[in-house]
C-alpha cells in the first residue's frame, strides 16, 4: 500500500509510527533491564547519566534496577559523606538512610523515595562536579 503526502503528515500515520517505535523501544528496554543479578554477582553501577535518562523510582525493595542503585550508592558513598554506603546494587535501609542524608542536604523532602525531584538534584550536583559518567568500581575522576 502506498502511503501519500496527505496520510503521511496526518496525524493518524504520525501516531502509529510514534507508537511502533515505543514497541520497539520497551521490548529493547525490557531485554536489558529486567534482568535480575545473581546473588553472588559482582554489581558494575551504570554511570548517573545512564540512570539520569529514564531516572527509575528506587526505594527499599526495588526490583530489576541494580545497575541504577548501584550509580546511586557509589553517588552517595563518594560525594556525600555516606563512605558506609556499601555499593551492592540492593536498594535496603542503609541506602534508603543515606538518600534522607542527601535530601536534607539539598533540602528536599527527606522520605528515602529517590523520585522525580531527588533525580533532578543529583543532575544537578553531578553536572556540577562533571562526574555523572562515573561508574563504579573504577577510580574517582
Amino acid at each position: 500500500m502506498n502511503i501519500t503526502t496527505a496520510q503521511r503528515s496526518s496525524g493518524h500515520h504520525r501516531f502509529r509510527r510514534l507508537v511502533a517505535a515505543g514497541v520497539i523501544g520497551l521490548a529493547v528496554l525490557g531485554g536489558t533491564v529486567a534482568t535480575e543479578i545473581p546473588a553472588n554477582a559482582t554489581t558494575y553501577a551504570s554511570s548517573m547519566n545512564e540512570c539520569l535518562v529514564f531516572r527509575p523510582d528506587l526505594y527499599i525493595g526495588v526490583k530489576n534496577q541494580a545497575q541504577c542503585v548501584a550509580a546511586l550508592q557509589s553517588f552517595l558513598r563518594f560525594h556525600y559523606g555516606n563512605g558506609a554506603v556499601h555499593v551492592d546494587g540492593r536498594f535496603g535501609p542503609e541506602t534508603e538512610g543515606a538518600v534522607v542524608k542527601y535530601q536534607e542536604s539539598v533540602s528536599i523532602r527527606p522520605d528515602g523515595y529517590v523520585g522525580a525531584d531527588t533525580w533532578r538534584h543529583i543532575a544537578i550536583s553531578c553536572s556540577q562536579r562533571g562526574d555523572c559518567d562515573y561508574k563504579w568500581p573504577n577510580p574517582l575522576p
